[in-house]
């Protein structure tokens, strides 16, 4: 009877634990960027792209702007939706910036691009994501802003990035 007891619990252990596994193998996909499409590419060759975005700004007269930021990162999606779509936000970026979106990596995973973090971000690396980085025509950095300023409730002010991308331009 005892060792029935025994090997009752065992199962019930072993089955908890399967339990456990599945969950965990299905909770990140179903987190707050479940479904969202991928915004960000973590293969793609940054330092290359950084500078095709210069060299185009500068025959654009147009700055360049950096969002750093990942997949997985909720706020991340709700900046980039904004991007997409407010007619003013929308206006202002396709004709006064570059826009490239930065991938730092994923959570737990090797960051990505961590050079580009440290030389972008300077003294606000470890403020969050997403985090913006302005570059003028020539390349140079104009300024790095945590977008938790920017944020207005469960998302970001359009009135806010408005008025920050328009000060980054010297209006």
């Amino acid at each position: 009877m005892r060792s029935e007891g025994i090997e009752n619990k065992k199962l019930l252990w072993l089955v908890l634990a399967a339990a456990l596994v599945l969950l965990a193998a299905i909770l990140p996909a179903e987190g707050p960027t479940a479904g969202k499409p991928a915004i960000y590419d973590p293969g793609a060759d940054m330092k290359a792209l950084i500078t095709a975005a210069v060299k185009k700004a500068g025959v654009e007269n147009r700055n360049v702007l950096l969002m750093f930021g990942g997949n997985w990162c909720p706020w991340c999606h709700r900046l980039h939706e904004l991007f997409a779509s407010d007619p003013e936000v929308k206006k202002i970026l396709a004709e006064r910036y570059v826009l490239l979106l930065v991938d730092v990596g994923e959570k737990a995973g090797q960051p990505l691009n961590r050079d580009l973090v440290d030389q972008y971000l300077g003294r606000i690396k470890n403020s969050g994501y997403p985090a913006l980085a302005v570059l003028d025509k020539e390349g140079k950095p104009i300024c790095a802003q945590s977008t938790s300023v920017l944020e207005k409730g469960k998302g970001h002010d359009p009135v806010r990035v408005l008025a920050f991308l328009k000060l980054q331009l010297g209006e």
